[in-house]
């Protein structure tokens, strides 16, 4: 049975994540960008990530409905 996991796509060249993806295993990732790697992120509860952002409850929707689900990062304007 797949669960629900969390991947972080990061760059060789990149400070942070490129993308953040959630999907019910590696093999329904999007292929990464050029010179990034998908990562995942083994420590991911998505009870506890959810009661942190309730606005990820339609992200976990749509990656248990389409097997993968893709945000880009929040980064800050400076």
């Amino acid at each position: 049975m797949n669960r629900l996991q969390k991947f972080v796509e990061k760059g060789a060249f990149e400070e942070g994540p490129l993308r953040v993806a959630y999907a019910l295993g590696a093999d329904k990732l999007p292929g990464a960008q050029k010179d990034a790697r998908w990562h995942p992120v083994n420590d991911f509860n998505a009870g506890d990530e959810i009661l942190q952002n309730a606005s990820l409850k339609d992200v976990f929707k749509a990656a248990i409905t389409d097997g993968c689900a893709v945000l880009l990062p929040l980064r800050s304007m400076n």
